[in-house]
Order: C-alpha cells, then structure tokens, then sequence
C-alpha cells in the first residue's frame, strides 16, 4: 500500500510540475520580435533545464524514500538526542546529580585501592578489577533503599561466582574486605544518588543501541534470520544424544557458515563481540554491545562523547550511501525518461557540442555518441563467454549518453537545490526584460 501512494504521489508531482517547465523558459524575444534575444535564449534553455532537473530530482527523491527502508539506511537515533529527551521528560534527572566534590574523591580513592587489591592476580588483576568495578553502580544504588548488610548479601552471591570463574582458586576474601571498607566509606555521602542517576542513563542509551541494532532492511533482516536458525540447528544436534559424535562438528560448521562472512566483515571493520573464544564471539554476532554500566561523572561524559562520535560517522556512512544510491536511482530515471543534459544544454554550449556528437557536411547532428563510443569500445564479442553476464552489464553501463550520467548526478543534488536554481534564473530574467525595456526606451528618445 506504501509503495502504491509513493508511485501516485511521483505521478502527481510529474503532472503538477509540468507546467512549471513551459513556464520556465518562455521565448524572450528582442525589440523587433522576430527572433529571440541571445539572453533570452540562454535563460530560457537554463530555465527547461533546471525545471526538467527538478522534476526528475524530485521523482529520485520519492522513489528513494520507497527503497531506503529495504537497504536499512533509515535515520538512527544519536545518544545526545536521547539524553535531551530524557531531560525534558524528566526535569532536573541529568542537572541535578547531586555531584559533591567529598563523595567523588573518596570513590577515586577506594577505586585506587582496588588497583592495589587486585594487582596482587597478576595476569587476572585486569580481569577481576572489570568484574567488580561492573557490579559497583548497582550496590551504590542499591545503598539508598537498603543496608550496607543488605546490599552485600543481595550482591556478593552475584559478584563471587563471577571472580571464582575468573580463576577457581582466586582467594576473594581480600575482595570482599575491600568491598565492606568502600562501602562504609561511602554510606554517608551521596554516592547514591548518584548512581541511580548514572544508572538510568546508561539504562536509556544501551536502549538507544538496541534499538539502532534492529534498524537493518530487509535482506540483512532474512540473513540474520537463516544465521540463527541455522545456529539453533547446530545446538540442537550438539545437545541431541542420538547424534553420532563425529557428525557434530561437521554440522556445527555447516550450520555456522552465514555467520562466517559475517564475521569475518565484523573482524574487518573492528566490531568483532566480546568473548574469549571464538566460539562466544560467533554467538553473540549480530547482537548489540550492552552499552554497560557507569561508576562516575567524568566516565559518563567521556562514554557519552565516544558513543555520540561513533553514532555521527555512522550517520555520514549513512548519508554517503544515500549519496550514491541518490546517483543511481537518478541515472535510471534519466535513462528510462531519456533526459540527457548535454541535449538539453546544446543551445548554450555552441561548438562544444560537437565533441558529443557526429555532425554532418552541414553541421547537423546526425548521431549523439555514448560512453562506449567515448571511450572506443568494441562491444562484449571479444570478452570470453565466461564473462558474458559482465559483458551484458557493460553494454547496458556503456549504451548510454554522457548527458544521461550528468542528469543522474544532477537529479542526486536535490529538488531543492534545482527550486533555488530555477528561482535565480527567473530573476535573473525579469532583470534581463527590464533591461532589454529600458535599452528600446533609450532608443527611442534617441531616434537611432
């Protein structure tokens, strides 16, 4: 149904603007009114062909419009955007963090211990520093409702399977020592507070990455599909007992093999998931990187702005392919409506257009060439049958005008670059008339 109104209203917008090509370039004739001015030639030829751009601007336009949603290029939410909101919906939730400057040091301190604490795990201290420092918001936030008891017996059950898993015979009383002393050091100050805070903004922008993970079209939308169900598949056969053991890895890589280009393009453009093995990393594929927690003011600011810097060159990725797919659409309209720049140029472009074109004995134009003829190619023949759908590629590619190529690359400028055009020229023209008025009056009063 979509579609339907998309090519109606492109119909519509043909019908409506067509008049504004006939009223574009009216002949302008001199004083004597036999023959047309060289001025009024040449803005009335710019004239049809800023309005013939515009049309076909504003039909690539509608017809992107009715394709962008299938290449998945629709606009995605930025992080400052969200926050914004969320300070409208929720006045004073980000201004009034209630940052004091006691509280904020004395995290940086027990933060600094931690350091220490967790150096003693040599090559696991990285490891079981990021473990708790993760947990650390929750039991900040949890401390405004509960009591310091309550808030170690609601989290510690969490946080100490996750370090045992780190290494079994971690020794985490030391851990948990240090976590008892932070805690009691921060009871009374309003760390709280401003977790809570912290909480509900990283809360909001790990939505905001979801929710631009789900903006794909429909084609990358099947692929994800047959990914996982292929994926589920291949679990389903591991699991299964009556599965012959040595058939399970063969099926396990047959069912992985939509994932393997994907991630081998995630490993490419340096997106790969987070996971230790390759096995963890090939399961969370496709899956939007939890956004995770924040533990101060100043790591919040800092992950805002790389997360809003990721999210504006996303944004110019998107605007580039839209770029280009603006150019492709607009070369197709010109090819199938046969609007050809140079054509509509010849006019204004005099001999010139001689290097566009095969004129005979008398300098009419007897042919307009094409890009193949440009540049001297011969055709597919020579091209081995192997390549032959590559062959009909380029004699489609190669078959058309320069000026169909201009007026595609035109079209992709906008109808509202071609609006702005058309406007100039005709003030350009009522300036031209008012000129040419004034002249024939002079004329007059002189006689000549």
């Amino acid at each position: 149904m979509k579609r339907l109104l998309f090519v109606l209203l492109l119909v519509a917008l043909l019908l409506a603007l067509t008049p504004a090509i006939a009223y574009a370039s009216p002949p302008a004739q001199d004083g004597g009114g036999d023959e047309m001015s060289d001025v009024g030639r040449v803005i009335g030829t710019l004239g049809l062909y800023a309005a013939m751009m515009m049309v076909l601007a504003v039909g690539a336009e509608v017809m992107i419009d009715a394709v962008r949603p299938i290449f998945g290029l629709k606009r995605q939410a930025s992080a400052t955007e969200a926050l914004d909101k969320m300070n409208k919906w929720l006045p004073g939730t980000m201004a009034e963090l209630g940052v004091s400057a006691e509280a904020q040091q004395q995290l940086n301190e027990r933060i600094e211990k931690l350091e220490e604490v967790a150096a003693q795990f040599e090559d696991r201290a990285e490891r079981v520093r990021v473990a708790v420092q993760e947990q650390l918001p929750d039991m900040f936030k949890d401390m405004a409702i509960h009591t310091l008891d309550d808030v170690l017996d609601k989290h510690w059950p969490r946080l100490e399977p996750r370090l045992k898993e780190i290494e079994p015979d971690l020794d985490t009383a030391e851990i948990r020592a240090w976590l008892e002393a932070t805690l009691t050091s921060l009871k009374e100050s309003n760390v709280a507070e401003i977790s809570t805070n912290l909480h509900a903004i990283s809360a909001l922008l790990d939505t905001v990455r979801k929710q631009n993970n789900q903006l794909r079209g429909p084609l990358h939308k099947f692929w994800r599909w047959l990914r996982d169900g292929l994926k589920g598949v291949g679990q389903a056969a591991e699991k299964s007992d009556w599965m012959p053991s040595a058939l399970i890895p063969v099926i396990l890589f047959l069912c992985r093999l939509p994932a393997y280009p994907e991630y081998f393009w995630a490993w490419l453009s340096h997106k790969l998931p987070s996971g230790d093995t390759f096995r963890e990393r090939i399961e969370k594929l496709g899956e939007h990187e939890p956004f995770g927690s924040l533990l101060t003011p100043e790591e919040a600011a800092t992950r805002i702005f790389e997360e809003d810097s990721i999210q504006k060159d996303r944004e110019k990725a998107r605007i580039s392919w839209l770029r280009i797919l603006s150019v492709v659409v607009g070369i197709v309209l010109a090819a199938a409506l046969q609007v050809d720049s140079i054509q509509l140029l010849e006019p204004v472009l005099g001999s010139a257009i001689t290097k566009f074109c095969g004129v005979d004995a008398t300098g009419a134009i007897v042919e307009w060439y094409t890009m193949g003829d440009l540049i001297g190619w011969n055709g597919a023949s020579e091209m081995p049958k192997s390549l032959a759908p590559l062959g009909a590629i380029l004699v489609v590619l190669l078959g058309l005008t320069p000026g169909v190529y201009l007026s595609g690359l035109g079209a992709a400028a906008g109808s509202a670059f071609w609006h702005d055009q058309l406007d100039k020229l005709r003030s350009i023209k009522g300036a031209a008339s008012q000129v040419e008025e004034l002249t024939g009056q002079l004329k007059g009063m002189t006689g000549g």
